[in-house]
């Protein structure tokens, strides 16, 4: 018994010192990356492109298709992931028959002060999927062993994708300076399998929104629409003002912040329309039966500026703070170009207002303070930004000459404005 005990020590000391030799060979205290690209309206216009020719063709596909992702697509892909997602900086080097990826990782604060450098190499192939050296820190895995972790951690954490099916669908791989090709079979049944990854990883972030009484809230909203009706443009305070009650008489018998958050879901989804209030009606266990938004109901007169607000709001709610900025503002950078409404900075005063207002539901004096509010304003003016003096409809050559990139010195003080602004409103201001 205590040869057994001895070995089973040795065992366990062993496996602890193999544990902590691969986390201290994977963490660096510096990036390797060390500030995101700047954000340029012709990335965004590469990456929407993208998005558009290949996911579209994809999702109609019956037989086999070539996908292409070329240099500037690629970059302006990472530069919004980059930009969406707080302590991540990624970018991709192309060379002919292969393609390396490079990615740091910030830790959170509260873990460790440090960073994790990836870089791998994915290669020209004939036979579907090829990975060269995968290096994280200061390990270096071959590429076959790369391929499995990747596909044996995936099918793990989201077994409703099937990504050993997915994996299997990639017959080819070319990849020369300018871009990769992937050859590729279309799967009929990928949007589900994709919705039911991201309400799965909802429940994980935070288990108990599925349990928010979001219906009771819609309902409130589908009833205000129906005595409203449709023969007169109201404002959004119109719905604010009485819900402000409802939100505030029931958190007095329950948790408030489950009431404010049931109602930001609530409105985010009734005001919004297609996949999006789709997708996120999946995050709840109640069965909401989805209405068509009203069509009359405005933010400082426009149906546009309404329409950001929720849709930020519930971004916000969804996932990172972060990533419903980005969206906002890369969808401005992207009406900057030719054919768009131009770039607005009205509209990302929406965006911005819009996750401030996701932001009541997380912290209970916040929504406190927005709830008092709201019962005692007189107009929307008490959670919305005066939007008269921001500068709409800028062209992609105009925002170019003017501002450069959304990270040069004039822009971010055009935005710290906007924030100031937005911060000192009555239902914000701390």
């Amino acid at each position: 018994m205590k040869k057994l005990l001895v070995s089973l020590f040795a065992l366990v000391l062993i496996l602890s010192l193999a544990i902590a030799s691969v986390v201290v060979l994977s963490v660096s205290k510096q990036a390797s990356i060390s500030a995101p690209r700047s954000v340029s309206p012709q990335q965004v216009a590469d990456a929407k492109q993208w998005l558009q020719s290949n996911v579209v063709q994809f999702s109609k596909a019956q037989q086999a298709i070539d996908i292409q992702l070329s240099q500037q697509q690629m970059q302006g892909l990472l530069a919004l992931a980059s930009k969406a997602f707080s302590g991540l900086n990624a970018e991709a080097h192309f060379a002919p028959e292969y393609l390396q990826l490079q990615a740091s990782v910030a830790l959170p604060k509260g873990i460790y002060h440090g960073y994790i450098n990836s870089h791998i190499t994915l290669l020209s192939s004939a036979e579907g999927l090829r990975f060269g050296d995968w290096q994280i820190g200061g390990l270096r895995l071959p590429g076959s062993i790369a391929k499995a972790l990747l596909t044996r951690g995936l099918e793990a954490l989201f077994p409703e994708l099937q990504f050993e099916e997915l994996l299997a669908g990639l017959s080819q791989v070319d990849i020369d300076a300018q871009q990769v090709s992937v050859k590729v079979q279309p799967v009929a049944d990928l949007g589900v399998r994709v919705a039911s990854v991201y309400k799965n990883v909802s429940q994980w972030q935070n288990p108990s929104v599925s349990k928010l009484p979001v219906d009771v809230y819609y309902q409130k909203l589908l009833t205000l629409s129906q005595q409203y009706g449709q023969q007169q443009t109201i404002s959004l305070y119109d719905y604010l003002y009485p819900l402000s009650f409802d939100v505030a008489m029931r958190g007095e018998q329950g948790e408030l912040l489950t009431e404010q958050q049931a109602l930001v879901w609530a409105m985010a989804m009734f005001f919004s329309q297609g996949p999006f209030q789709q997708v996120m009606a999946q995050r709840f266990e109640q069965q909401i039966s989805l209405q068509a938004a009203p069509t009359n109901v405005t933010l400082a007169g426009r149906r546009d500026l309404l329409l950001h607000f929720v849709y930020s709001a519930g971004l916000s709610m969804a996932g990172e703070q972060g990533f419903s900025a980005s969206i906002g503002e890369f969808k401005e950078l992207f009406d900057s170009l030719e054919g768009g409404s131009g770039f607005s900075f009205a509209d990302l005063a929406a965006d911005k207002a819009g996750i401030i207002f996701a932001e009541t539901a997380k912290q209970k004096s916040k929504a406190k303070q927005f709830l008092t509010v709201m019962r005692n304003a007189r107009s929307e003016e008490a959670f919305f930004p005066r939007i008269d003096d921001l500068t709409e409809g800028i062209s992609e050559p105009d925002f170019a000459h003017i501002y450069g990139s959304t990270d040069s010195e004039l822009y971010q003080q055009k935005v710290f404005f906007i924030d100031q602004r937005i911060a000192n409103l009555p239902a914000f201001k701390d």
